[in-house]
């Protein structure tokens, strides 16, 4: 949204997806790893337990924090957006969102861990994707349309829904 260099301001949700995909791609490569390095057949190969740990994590994550910051996001970014005419723009980022949703349910749900490390590499891209989208395009417009999205994120779950007046 902003150059970067020394001084630029940063987005409201900028250091937030930052944490978000730091955490995550801790969680997600440590699961590609172990299932990665599981089929070797050296001595210090990682065993099952270990993969099946990694799994976990990375599952208690995006079932946790995770989806819970994706989820605020929606309810209250893609409503805002909405309001101020960017529909076609919302409609977009939910078609992404459920295909997201989608494959974080496959970490879960995926028979073996070659399946949740194939889902874990996908929630990763399609994550950065998201952060993109909402950086690039969807921050922009609120701004452009007058929406402090600062204040938009900041309010209590129980005042969102409006478009303030400008």
């Amino acid at each position: 949204m902003y150059p970067r260099g020394a001084g630029s301001p940063q987005s409201p949700t900028e250091g937030r997806h930052a944490e978000l995909s730091s955490r995550l791609t801790e969680h997600a490569h440590a699961l590609i790893e172990a299932v990665a390095r599981a089929t070797d057949t050296a001595p210090r190969a990682p065993s099952i337990e270990h993969v099946v740990a990694m799994r976990r994590e990375l599952s208690e994550y995006l079932n946790g924090e995770f989806l819970a910051q994706l989820r605020t996001e929606e309810e209250v970014l893609y409503n805002f957006a909405r309001g101020a005419g960017q529909g076609t723009l919302v409609a977009s980022m939910e078609v992404d969102h459920r295909a997201l949703l989608r494959e974080v349910e496959q970490v879960d749900r995926a028979e073996g861990p070659l399946g949740a490390a194939l889902a874990a590499r996908a929630v990763l891209l399609l994550f950065a994707l998201r952060i993109e989208k909402e950086e690039k395009v969807l921050l922009p417009g609120l701004i452009q349309a007058g929406i402090d999205a600062a204040l938009v994120l900041g309010r209590p779950h129980h005042m969102l829904g409006t478009v303030p007046s400008t």
